[in-house]
Protein backbone atom coordinates (compact mmCIF):
# COMPACT_ATOMS: atom_id res chain seq x y z
CA UNK A 1 0.00 0.00 0.00
CA UNK A 2 1.25 3.32 -0.91
CA UNK A 3 2.34 5.41 2.38
CA UNK A 4 -0.05 8.45 2.59
CA UNK A 5 1.91 10.13 5.34
CA UNK A 6 4.65 10.51 2.85
CA UNK A 7 4.93 13.30 0.28
CA UNK A 8 7.04 11.86 -2.96
CA UNK A 9 10.73 13.03 -3.15
CA UNK A 10 10.84 15.27 -6.86
CA UNK A 11 12.32 14.06 -10.12
CA UNK A 12 16.01 14.54 -9.67
CA UNK A 13 16.87 17.86 -10.66
CA UNK A 14 18.74 18.03 -14.13
CA UNK A 15 20.79 21.17 -13.89
CA UNK A 16 21.07 22.49 -18.08
CA UNK A 17 24.65 22.96 -19.34
CA UNK A 18 26.08 26.61 -18.65
CA UNK A 19 26.99 28.59 -21.67
CA UNK A 20 30.52 27.80 -21.32
CA UNK A 21 29.72 23.77 -21.05
CA UNK A 22 27.59 23.98 -23.80
CA UNK A 23 29.51 25.84 -26.10
CA UNK A 24 32.40 23.23 -25.57
CA UNK A 25 30.00 20.41 -26.21
CA UNK A 26 28.90 22.02 -29.93
CA UNK A 27 32.61 22.48 -30.41
CA UNK A 28 33.24 18.65 -29.74
CA UNK A 29 30.00 18.27 -31.99
CA UNK A 30 31.12 20.30 -35.21
CA UNK A 31 34.66 18.64 -34.75
CA UNK A 32 32.72 15.07 -35.12
CA UNK A 33 30.67 16.16 -37.55
CA UNK A 34 33.70 17.70 -39.57
CA UNK A 35 35.33 14.29 -39.90
CA UNK A 36 32.52 12.49 -41.13
CA UNK A 37 31.40 15.10 -43.56
CA UNK A 38 35.43 14.50 -44.43
CA UNK A 39 35.58 10.76 -44.65
CA UNK A 40 32.35 11.84 -47.10
CA UNK A 41 34.45 13.99 -49.67
CA UNK A 42 36.23 12.45 -52.51
CA UNK A 43 39.52 12.85 -53.33
CA UNK A 44 40.99 16.01 -53.92
CA UNK A 45 36.94 17.42 -54.17
CA UNK A 46 34.19 18.89 -51.80
CA UNK A 47 32.50 16.49 -49.10
CA UNK A 48 29.51 15.25 -50.74
CA UNK A 49 27.67 15.19 -47.68
CA UNK A 50 28.93 17.34 -44.76
CA UNK A 51 26.42 17.71 -41.65
CA UNK A 52 28.70 19.83 -39.47
CA UNK A 53 27.08 23.54 -40.83
CA UNK A 54 23.64 22.09 -40.32
CA UNK A 55 24.51 20.72 -36.96
CA UNK A 56 25.88 24.00 -35.65
CA UNK A 57 23.32 26.35 -36.70
CA UNK A 58 20.43 24.05 -35.65
CA UNK A 59 21.85 23.71 -32.05
CA UNK A 60 22.56 27.59 -31.83
CA UNK A 61 18.81 27.97 -33.38
CA UNK A 62 17.62 26.31 -30.58
CA UNK A 63 19.78 27.55 -27.77
CA UNK A 64 20.20 31.47 -28.94
CA UNK A 65 22.52 32.09 -25.85
CA UNK A 66 25.36 30.42 -27.82
CA UNK A 67 25.30 32.74 -30.42
CA UNK A 68 25.95 35.32 -28.35
CA UNK A 69 28.73 33.47 -26.56
CA UNK A 70 31.82 34.27 -28.03
CA UNK A 71 33.49 31.14 -26.92
CA UNK A 72 31.08 29.06 -29.16
CA UNK A 73 32.49 30.52 -32.09
CA UNK A 74 36.06 30.53 -30.65
CA UNK A 75 35.41 26.38 -30.21
CA UNK A 76 33.51 25.66 -33.46
CA UNK A 77 36.61 27.57 -35.67
CA UNK A 78 38.59 25.31 -33.79
CA UNK A 79 36.63 22.29 -34.71
CA UNK A 80 36.45 23.17 -38.51
CA UNK A 81 40.40 23.90 -38.61
CA UNK A 82 41.70 21.54 -36.61
CA UNK A 83 39.26 18.63 -38.36
CA UNK A 84 40.50 19.90 -41.78
CA UNK A 85 44.09 20.09 -40.46
CA UNK A 86 43.65 16.63 -39.24
CA UNK A 87 42.39 14.99 -42.70
CA UNK A 88 45.40 16.60 -44.64
CA UNK A 89 44.47 19.98 -45.67
CA UNK A 90 47.01 22.35 -45.94
CA UNK A 91 46.62 25.30 -43.54
CA UNK A 92 45.50 27.70 -45.53
CA UNK A 93 42.71 25.37 -47.43
CA UNK A 94 42.07 24.58 -43.79
CA UNK A 95 41.54 28.35 -42.88
CA UNK A 96 39.61 29.35 -45.50
CA UNK A 97 36.91 25.99 -45.45
CA UNK A 98 36.43 26.64 -42.53
CA UNK A 99 35.54 30.35 -43.14
CA UNK A 100 33.24 29.59 -45.64
CA UNK A 101 31.57 26.91 -43.04
CA UNK A 102 30.99 29.46 -40.63
CA UNK A 103 29.98 32.07 -42.91
CA UNK A 104 26.79 30.04 -43.66
CA UNK A 105 26.12 29.43 -40.45
CA UNK A 106 26.08 33.10 -39.50
CA UNK A 107 23.92 33.50 -42.89
CA UNK A 108 21.61 31.47 -41.80
CA UNK A 109 21.30 32.38 -37.69
CA UNK A 110 20.73 36.30 -39.18
CA UNK A 111 17.80 34.89 -41.18
CA UNK A 112 16.19 32.52 -38.77
CA UNK A 113 16.68 35.10 -36.20
CA UNK A 114 13.88 37.33 -37.42
CA UNK A 115 11.11 34.31 -37.56
CA UNK A 116 8.93 33.76 -34.90
CA UNK A 117 10.58 30.75 -32.63
CA UNK A 118 7.99 28.50 -32.83
CA UNK A 119 7.97 28.59 -36.88
CA UNK A 120 12.31 28.05 -36.43
CA UNK A 121 11.54 25.00 -34.53
CA UNK A 122 9.15 23.34 -37.38
CA UNK A 123 5.92 24.19 -35.02
CA UNK A 124 3.99 26.44 -37.18
CA UNK A 125 2.14 26.09 -40.81
CA UNK A 126 4.72 27.81 -43.08
CA UNK A 127 7.88 26.12 -41.41
CA UNK A 128 8.51 24.11 -43.92
CA UNK A 129 8.77 26.86 -46.50
CA UNK A 130 10.66 29.44 -44.21
CA UNK A 131 13.27 26.33 -43.47
CA UNK A 132 13.82 26.03 -47.58
CA UNK A 133 14.48 28.98 -47.59
CA UNK A 134 16.75 29.54 -44.45
CA UNK A 135 18.64 26.73 -45.87
CA UNK A 136 19.39 28.41 -49.03
CA UNK A 137 20.35 31.23 -47.54
CA UNK A 138 23.27 29.09 -44.98
CA UNK A 139 24.08 27.55 -48.77
CA UNK A 140 24.38 30.73 -50.48
CA UNK A 141 26.56 32.26 -47.72
CA UNK A 142 28.37 29.62 -47.52
CA UNK A 143 29.41 28.83 -51.15
CA UNK A 144 29.80 32.71 -52.37
CA UNK A 145 32.53 32.78 -49.26
CA UNK A 146 33.62 29.10 -50.31
CA UNK A 147 33.63 29.24 -54.06
CA UNK A 148 37.06 31.38 -54.96
CA UNK A 149 39.25 28.75 -53.26
CA UNK A 150 37.64 25.95 -55.18
CA UNK A 151 40.14 26.31 -58.30
CA UNK A 152 42.95 26.83 -56.30
CA UNK A 153 42.36 23.84 -54.10
CA UNK A 154 40.52 21.18 -56.25
CA UNK A 155 40.40 22.47 -59.48
CA UNK A 156 37.69 23.05 -62.29
CA UNK A 157 35.89 26.89 -62.90
CA UNK A 158 34.70 29.02 -60.37
CA UNK A 159 31.03 28.47 -62.06
CA UNK A 160 30.76 25.13 -61.77
CA UNK A 161 32.21 25.09 -57.93
CA UNK A 162 29.78 27.80 -57.25
CA UNK A 163 26.63 25.86 -58.16
CA UNK A 164 28.15 22.21 -56.96
CA UNK A 165 28.82 24.06 -53.61
CA UNK A 166 25.59 25.88 -53.31
CA UNK A 167 23.38 22.66 -54.25
CA UNK A 168 25.55 20.67 -51.43
CA UNK A 169 25.00 22.91 -48.72
CA UNK A 170 21.53 23.16 -49.81
CA UNK A 171 20.91 19.58 -49.41
CA UNK A 172 22.94 18.55 -46.78
CA UNK A 173 21.05 21.37 -44.87
CA UNK A 174 17.57 20.82 -46.00
CA UNK A 175 18.28 17.10 -44.83
CA UNK A 176 20.47 17.49 -41.60
CA UNK A 177 18.56 21.38 -40.38
CA UNK A 178 14.99 19.65 -39.34
CA UNK A 179 16.27 16.72 -37.13
CA UNK A 180 18.49 18.98 -34.78
CA UNK A 181 15.53 21.37 -34.97
CA UNK A 182 13.00 18.61 -33.87
CA UNK A 183 14.78 16.05 -31.84
CA UNK A 184 13.78 15.82 -28.39
CA UNK A 185 14.83 17.39 -25.22
CA UNK A 186 17.19 15.04 -22.90
CA UNK A 187 14.04 16.00 -20.58
CA UNK A 188 11.54 14.68 -22.80
CA UNK A 189 13.67 11.55 -23.33
CA UNK A 190 13.52 10.99 -19.64
CA UNK A 191 10.01 11.22 -19.28
CA UNK A 192 9.47 8.89 -21.89
CA UNK A 193 7.50 5.84 -20.44
CA UNK A 194 9.06 3.16 -22.46
CA UNK A 195 6.14 0.10 -20.83
CA UNK A 196 3.38 2.43 -21.80
CA UNK A 197 4.51 2.90 -25.36
CA UNK A 198 5.34 -1.09 -25.92
CA UNK A 199 1.82 -1.85 -24.12
CA UNK A 200 0.18 0.58 -26.98
CA UNK A 201 2.67 -0.56 -29.56
CA UNK A 202 0.20 -1.66 -32.46
CA UNK A 203 1.59 -3.31 -35.75
CA UNK A 204 -0.23 -1.67 -37.96
CA UNK A 205 1.60 1.85 -37.04
CA UNK A 206 4.69 0.05 -39.05
CA UNK A 207 2.21 0.30 -42.31
CA UNK A 208 3.91 3.54 -43.28
CA UNK A 209 7.15 2.76 -42.74
CA UNK A 210 7.22 -0.95 -44.89
CA UNK A 211 5.66 1.16 -47.41
CA UNK A 212 8.47 3.52 -47.73
CA UNK A 213 10.64 0.72 -47.44
CA UNK A 214 8.75 -1.18 -50.19
CA UNK A 215 8.89 1.83 -52.29
CA UNK A 216 12.78 2.89 -52.28
CA UNK A 217 13.53 -0.98 -52.90
CA UNK A 218 11.28 -0.87 -55.96
CA UNK A 219 13.02 2.59 -56.95
CA UNK A 220 16.70 0.81 -56.39
CA UNK A 221 15.60 -2.27 -58.86
CA UNK A 222 13.99 -0.13 -61.56
CA UNK A 223 16.13 2.63 -61.42
CA UNK A 224 15.91 5.88 -63.80
CA UNK A 225 15.37 9.16 -63.16
CA UNK A 226 11.32 8.79 -62.08
CA UNK A 227 12.98 6.39 -59.11
CA UNK A 228 13.60 9.86 -57.32
CA UNK A 229 9.82 10.25 -56.81
CA UNK A 230 8.68 6.33 -55.74
CA UNK A 231 8.91 6.98 -51.95
CA UNK A 232 6.96 10.48 -51.85
CA UNK A 233 3.59 9.05 -51.51
CA UNK A 234 4.71 7.14 -48.83
CA UNK A 235 6.66 10.04 -46.98
CA UNK A 236 3.30 11.57 -47.01
CA UNK A 237 1.49 9.40 -45.32
CA UNK A 238 4.43 8.94 -42.54
CA UNK A 239 4.35 12.35 -42.36
CA UNK A 240 -0.01 11.72 -41.52
CA UNK A 241 1.05 8.97 -39.14
CA UNK A 242 4.80 9.67 -37.45
CA UNK A 243 5.78 12.49 -35.45
CA UNK A 244 7.75 15.35 -36.99
CA UNK A 245 11.46 14.20 -35.63
CA UNK A 246 10.22 10.39 -37.12
CA UNK A 247 9.63 11.67 -40.47
CA UNK A 248 12.62 14.12 -40.17
CA UNK A 249 15.07 10.75 -39.71
CA UNK A 250 13.12 9.31 -42.85
CA UNK A 251 14.10 12.24 -45.15
CA UNK A 252 17.57 12.40 -44.11
CA UNK A 253 17.80 8.41 -44.92
CA UNK A 254 15.74 8.74 -48.38
CA UNK A 255 17.48 11.32 -49.11
CA UNK A 256 21.26 9.71 -48.24
CA UNK A 257 20.04 7.00 -50.30
CA UNK A 258 18.96 8.76 -52.96
CA UNK A 259 22.43 10.58 -53.22
CA UNK A 260 24.96 6.97 -52.89
CA UNK A 261 22.20 5.45 -55.48
CA UNK A 262 22.79 8.01 -58.03
CA UNK A 263 26.59 7.45 -56.77
CA UNK A 264 26.19 3.82 -58.08
CA UNK A 265 24.41 4.72 -61.34
CA UNK A 266 21.28 3.61 -60.42
CA UNK A 267 19.55 7.02 -61.56
CA UNK A 268 20.85 7.24 -64.90
CA UNK A 269 22.94 10.59 -66.04
CA UNK A 270 23.40 12.29 -69.73
CA UNK A 271 27.17 13.06 -70.42
CA UNK A 272 26.45 16.82 -68.42
CA UNK A 273 27.61 15.14 -65.31
CA UNK A 274 27.79 18.33 -62.94
CA UNK A 275 24.02 19.33 -64.36
CA UNK A 276 22.49 16.10 -63.43
CA UNK A 277 24.74 16.17 -59.79
CA UNK A 278 23.08 19.72 -59.65
CA UNK A 279 19.40 18.40 -60.93
CA UNK A 280 19.62 15.63 -58.37
CA UNK A 281 20.63 17.65 -55.55
CA UNK A 282 17.94 19.87 -56.07
CA UNK A 283 15.68 17.29 -56.47
CA UNK A 284 16.28 15.63 -53.04
CA UNK A 285 16.14 18.55 -51.36
CA UNK A 286 12.54 19.25 -52.46
CA UNK A 287 11.53 15.82 -52.05
CA UNK A 288 11.61 16.25 -48.66
CA UNK A 289 9.60 19.65 -48.21
CA UNK A 290 6.55 17.83 -49.05
CA UNK A 291 6.71 15.66 -46.06
CA UNK A 292 8.27 18.39 -43.52
CA UNK A 293 5.21 20.46 -44.29
CA UNK A 294 2.34 17.90 -43.39
CA UNK A 295 4.35 16.59 -40.63
CA UNK A 296 5.15 20.22 -39.39
CA UNK A 297 1.28 20.92 -39.84
CA UNK A 298 0.43 17.67 -37.88
CA UNK A 299 2.44 18.67 -34.93
CA UNK A 300 0.68 22.13 -34.91
CA UNK A 301 -2.51 20.50 -35.39
CA UNK A 302 -1.81 17.73 -32.64
CA UNK A 303 -0.73 21.00 -30.01
CA UNK A 304 -4.28 22.50 -30.47
CA UNK A 305 -5.77 19.47 -30.17
CA UNK A 306 -4.16 18.51 -27.25
CA UNK A 307 -4.93 22.21 -25.36
CA UNK A 308 -8.33 21.80 -26.37
CA UNK A 309 -8.82 18.01 -25.06
CA UNK A 310 -6.74 19.50 -21.75
CA UNK A 311 -9.51 22.50 -21.61
CA UNK A 312 -12.25 20.44 -21.72
CA UNK A 313 -10.86 18.33 -18.85
CA UNK A 314 -9.28 20.72 -16.53
CA UNK A 315 -10.76 23.74 -14.39
CA UNK A 316 -9.62 26.60 -16.30
CA UNK A 317 -8.69 28.85 -12.94
CA UNK A 318 -6.83 26.21 -10.83
CA UNK A 319 -5.40 24.19 -13.32
CA UNK A 320 -6.94 20.92 -11.69
CA UNK A 321 -9.61 17.85 -12.96
CA UNK A 322 -12.72 19.45 -13.67
CA UNK A 323 -16.34 18.46 -12.33
CA UNK A 324 -16.82 15.68 -15.30
CA UNK A 325 -13.12 14.67 -15.24
CA UNK A 326 -13.03 14.49 -11.57
CA UNK A 327 -15.85 11.79 -11.71
CA UNK A 328 -14.95 9.88 -14.49
CA UNK A 329 -11.30 9.16 -13.30
CA UNK A 330 -12.76 8.46 -9.81
CA UNK A 331 -15.17 5.89 -11.33
CA UNK A 332 -12.37 3.90 -12.98
CA UNK A 333 -10.48 4.31 -9.48
CA UNK A 334 -13.18 2.73 -7.95
CA UNK A 335 -13.77 -0.51 -10.35
CA UNK A 336 -10.08 -1.25 -9.97
CA UNK A 337 -10.13 -0.58 -5.93
CA UNK A 338 -13.12 -3.22 -6.26
CA UNK A 339 -11.43 -5.63 -8.47
CA UNK A 340 -8.37 -5.84 -6.12
CA UNK A 341 -10.20 -5.40 -2.42
CA UNK A 342 -8.60 -2.08 -1.68
CA UNK A 343 -10.07 0.91 0.43
CA UNK A 344 -10.07 4.72 -0.92
CA UNK A 345 -11.58 7.82 0.72
CA UNK A 346 -13.41 10.48 -0.81
CA UNK A 347 -13.09 14.44 0.66
CA UNK A 348 -15.24 17.43 0.45
CA UNK A 349 -13.12 20.42 0.78
CA UNK A 350 -14.79 24.00 1.32
CA UNK A 351 -13.21 27.42 1.87
CA UNK A 352 -14.73 28.32 4.71
CA UNK A 353 -16.44 32.08 4.34
CA UNK A 354 -15.20 32.63 1.07
CA UNK A 355 -17.48 34.95 0.09
CA UNK A 356 -16.46 37.39 2.15
CA UNK A 357 -12.99 37.65 0.19
CA UNK A 358 -14.78 38.45 -3.08
CA UNK A 359 -16.90 40.98 -1.31
CA UNK A 360 -13.63 42.87 0.54
CA UNK A 361 -10.73 42.21 -1.87
CA UNK A 362 -12.30 41.73 -5.08
CA UNK A 363 -12.79 38.76 -7.29
CA UNK A 364 -9.30 38.79 -8.54
CA UNK A 365 -8.38 37.96 -5.18
CA UNK A 366 -10.44 35.65 -5.15
CA UNK A 367 -9.65 33.60 -7.78
CA UNK A 368 -5.76 34.63 -7.13
CA UNK A 369 -6.81 32.76 -3.30
CA UNK A 370 -8.28 29.89 -5.39
CA UNK A 371 -4.81 28.83 -7.49
CA UNK A 372 -2.92 29.39 -4.75
CA UNK A 373 -4.99 26.72 -2.54
CA UNK A 374 -5.02 24.14 -4.93
CA UNK A 375 -0.83 24.87 -5.15
CA UNK A 376 -0.71 24.34 -1.32
CA UNK A 377 -2.69 21.55 -1.26
CA UNK A 378 -1.36 20.01 -3.99
CA UNK A 379 2.12 19.69 -2.54
CA UNK A 380 0.61 17.06 0.28
CA UNK A 381 -0.78 14.75 -2.29
CA UNK A 382 0.05 11.57 -3.79
CA UNK A 383 0.60 10.71 -7.32
CA UNK A 384 -2.42 8.36 -7.64
CA UNK A 385 -4.47 11.20 -5.27
CA UNK A 386 -7.05 12.41 -7.66
CA UNK A 387 -8.27 15.64 -7.25
CA UNK A 388 -11.15 18.01 -8.66
CA UNK A 389 -13.09 21.43 -8.53
CA UNK A 390 -16.67 21.05 -8.19
CA UNK A 391 -17.82 24.57 -8.49
CA UNK A 392 -17.39 27.62 -6.91
CA UNK A 393 -14.99 27.38 -3.84
CA UNK A 394 -15.50 23.51 -3.20
CA UNK A 395 -13.13 20.78 -4.15
CA UNK A 396 -13.46 17.18 -3.81
CA UNK A 397 -10.31 14.57 -3.09
CA UNK A 398 -9.78 10.87 -3.84
CA UNK A 399 -7.37 9.14 -1.96
CA UNK A 400 -6.79 5.10 -2.72
CA UNK A 401 -5.14 2.89 -0.83
CA UNK A 402 -5.92 4.34 2.55
CA UNK A 403 -7.37 3.13 5.87
CA UNK A 404 -9.92 5.53 7.83
CA UNK A 405 -7.45 6.71 9.93
CA UNK A 406 -5.08 7.59 7.41
CA UNK A 407 -7.84 9.02 5.13
CA UNK A 408 -8.59 11.37 8.69
CA UNK A 409 -4.83 12.25 9.29
CA UNK A 410 -4.56 13.26 5.79
CA UNK A 411 -7.92 15.33 5.85
CA UNK A 412 -6.46 16.98 9.27
CA UNK A 413 -2.92 17.57 7.64
CA UNK A 414 -4.52 19.54 4.51
CA UNK A 415 -6.65 21.54 7.54
CA UNK A 416 -3.71 21.92 9.47
CA UNK A 417 -1.55 23.19 5.98
CA UNK A 418 -4.41 25.81 5.00
CA UNK A 419 -4.72 27.35 8.39
CA UNK A 420 -1.11 28.09 8.51
CA UNK A 421 -0.85 29.29 5.72
CA UNK A 422 -0.72 33.10 4.11
CA UNK A 423 -1.95 33.84 1.06
CA UNK A 424 -0.97 37.11 -0.86
CA UNK A 425 -2.73 39.16 -3.16
CA UNK A 426 -0.90 41.86 -5.16
CA UNK A 427 2.13 41.79 -3.07
CA UNK A 428 0.21 43.43 -0.03
CA UNK A 429 -2.77 42.21 0.76
CA UNK A 430 -2.28 39.01 3.49
CA UNK A 431 -4.95 36.48 4.07
CA UNK A 432 -5.67 33.66 6.49
CA UNK A 433 -8.34 31.47 5.56
CA UNK A 434 -9.46 28.11 6.63
CA UNK A 435 -11.31 24.79 5.15
CA UNK A 436 -13.75 22.45 6.32
CA UNK A 437 -13.57 18.85 5.03
CA UNK A 438 -16.15 15.96 5.18
CA UNK A 439 -14.36 12.29 4.69
CA UNK A 440 -15.97 9.43 3.87
CA UNK A 441 -14.09 5.95 3.77
CA UNK A 442 -15.19 3.04 1.94
CA UNK A 443 -13.53 -0.75 2.41
CA UNK A 444 -13.07 -2.34 -0.76
CA UNK A 445 -15.39 -0.89 -3.08
CA UNK A 446 -18.33 -3.28 -4.92
CA UNK A 447 -18.22 -3.60 -8.86
CA UNK A 448 -21.48 -1.28 -8.36
CA UNK A 449 -19.79 1.25 -6.45
CA UNK A 450 -20.63 4.58 -7.83
CA UNK A 451 -18.35 7.58 -7.15
CA UNK A 452 -22.30 10.02 -6.71
CA UNK A 453 -23.07 8.05 -4.25
CA UNK A 454 -19.48 8.93 -1.91
CA UNK A 455 -19.68 12.82 -3.01
CA UNK A 456 -23.17 12.32 -1.55
CA UNK A 457 -22.58 10.99 1.72
CA UNK A 458 -18.69 12.96 2.11
CA UNK A 459 -20.86 16.29 1.21
CA UNK A 460 -23.31 15.50 3.94
CA UNK A 461 -20.32 15.18 6.68
CA UNK A 462 -18.54 19.13 5.02
CA UNK A 463 -21.90 20.47 6.03
CA UNK A 464 -21.79 18.82 9.32
CA UNK A 465 -18.27 20.23 9.75
CA UNK A 466 -19.32 23.39 8.24
CA UNK A 467 -22.53 23.77 10.86
CA UNK A 468 -20.46 22.85 13.64
CA UNK A 469 -18.17 25.75 13.69
CA UNK A 470 -16.00 25.14 10.54
CA UNK A 471 -12.28 24.82 10.31
CA UNK A 472 -12.50 21.33 10.98
CA UNK A 473 -12.76 18.05 9.92
CA UNK A 474 -15.91 15.58 10.04
CA UNK A 475 -15.90 12.03 9.32
CA UNK A 476 -18.84 9.96 7.82
CA UNK A 477 -19.85 7.75 10.30
CA UNK A 478 -21.88 4.98 8.76
CA UNK A 479 -20.25 2.65 5.67
CA UNK A 480 -21.46 3.61 2.34
CA UNK A 481 -22.17 0.40 1.02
Amino acid sequence: MDSPRAVPDPAPAHRPLSDAHAAAALGIAVFAACIVGTLSRPVEFLASFWPANALMLGLILRRPSLARDPRTWIWSTSAFVLSSLLMGDGPAAAIWLSFANLAGVIAGWQFFQGLDRNTVLLRGTLSALFLLCGCMVQAAGESLVGFPATPFLFGGTSASALFMWFTSALMCSMLMLPIVLSAPTLQQIRAIRWKDCADRFDPVHLAPLITLIACETAAVLIGGPGSLVFGVPALIWCALRYKLFSVALLCFAVGLLKSYTASLGVITYTPDHMRDAISLRFGITLLSLGPLAVASFQAVRNELLDRLHYAARHDALTGVLGRNTFIEQCARWLQKLGQDSRAAAVLMIDLDNFKGVNDTWGHAAGDELLREFTQLITLHLRPSDVLGRMGGEEFALMLPNVTRDEAHEIAERLCDATRRHIFTFNDEVQLHITVSIGVVHQEAPPKHAMIELLLREADHALYEAKDTGRNRVVMCAHAVY
